[in-house]
């Protein structure tokens, strides 16, 4: 008879048949085995096989959504979309500046610190942006709201993050909310009339409580005084010497000016002389059908006294030189050609 335990015979609660192996059961008697020894111990109550305990391996968080945003900067979880601004203004100009989230709280504190401080420094110089300025400052403190209401980025979700820095009411920037301040001072106090010139009115003062006392003047006389008579001096002035002027000529022919002679206009040379050069000639315009005329001008040359210019006229055989020592500009040289 083999050794082992009986067969089933029908029996569903008996345990399997060992085929005549004692431990194939693993144990005596078809008892359980105790956990260890490779076998996987028993689940605790009330938990099925296959159940997972809470978190996410060995006590990290669950990883977050994909859909979930992360913040622009360091990629942390959570994050919020908001839009941080800023302001610059140049004098007649300005500029807007934004920069959109999402951000986590630690990225998204140092991005509106470092734009609203800038702001402050950059945003008030310009007719506009006196009034854009408080504007922006008060929108990011509405995005910073939504940022510091953001838990601190989850462990292993982000990488290396901005610095915030100190608060923004700890920097020198904020002496910069001085200027508007001071400006709104000035145009109050100019309003008011402190600063204006002081009115000089005096207040009246009732008559019941101060009455005037009556004062009598008398003016003291005058001493009378009575200046000397000083002689006036007498003198006659010496007669004016009577000066004579010479009858004014008046030229019966504006043609007799050599000086406005052109060409075409003819000469002659009063003083009859048959020399080849005249150095003071009397020269007089007349018409060119009068039978004393000696010269016919070919050409005139303005703003010099240099005969040789007359080279350049072909038919010109004389000159006339006009000099004015003092006046070299109203020189000029008349190129002649003999009539007869």
């Amino acid at each position: 008879m083999p050794y082992g335990p009986p067969p089933n015979d029908g029996n569903p609660y008996a345990p399997p048949p060992n085929d005549h192996n004692p431990y194939a059961s693993g144990g005596p008697y078809g008892a359980p085995p105790p956990p260890g020894y490779g076998y996987p111990a028993a689940p605790p109550p009330d938990q099925p096989y296959g159940a997972q305990p809470p978190g996410y391996g060995y006590g990290y968080p669950p990883p977050p959504p994909m859909d979930a945003p992360h913040c622009r900067f360091c990629g942390g979880y959570p994050a919020v979309d908001a839009n941080v601004r800023g302001h610059q203004g140049l004098v007649l100009l300005y500029r807007m500046l934004r920069m959109p989230g999402p951000f986590c709280r630690t990225c998204g504190t140092a991005t509106v610190r470092d734009m609203s401080a800038r702001t402050l420094v950059q945003g008030w110089w310009g007719w506009a942006s006196v009034i854009l300025t408080p504007i922006t400052l008060l929108m990011n403190l509405s995005a910073n709201g939504k940022i510091k209401r953001l838990p601190p980025p989850m462990p292993g979700t982000h990488g290396p993050q901005l610095d915030p820095g100190v608060p923004l009411g700890r920097r020198p920037h904020m002496a910069m909310l001085l200027l508007p301040v001071s400006l709104v001072v000035t145009v109050l106090l100019a309003a008011t009339g402190v600063l204006g010139p002081k009115n000089d009115v005096d207040t009246p003062v009732s008559s019941s409580t101060v009455s005037p006392t009556p004062y009598t003047f008398s003016p003291s006389p005058f001493p009378s005084y009575t200046p000397p008579v000083v002689p006036s001096p007498t003198f006659t002035l010496p007669p004016l010497p009577s000066i004579t002027l010479p009858p004014a000529t008046t030229p019966t022919d504006s043609a007799d000016r050599v000086d406005d002679a052109k060409p075409g206009d003819c000469l002659r040379n009063e003083n009859g002389t048959s020399e080849t050069t005249d150095t003071h000639p009397k020269v007089t315009v007349l018409p060119c059908t009068d039978a004393k005329a000696q010269y016919k001008v070919v050409f005139k040359y303005l703003t010099t006294s240099d005969e040789k210019v007359c080279k350049q006229q072909p038919k010109s055989d004389s000159w006339y030189i006009s000099k004015h020592p003092n006046f070299p500009v109203l020189d000029y040289v008349l190129c002649l050609k003999q009539l007869r």
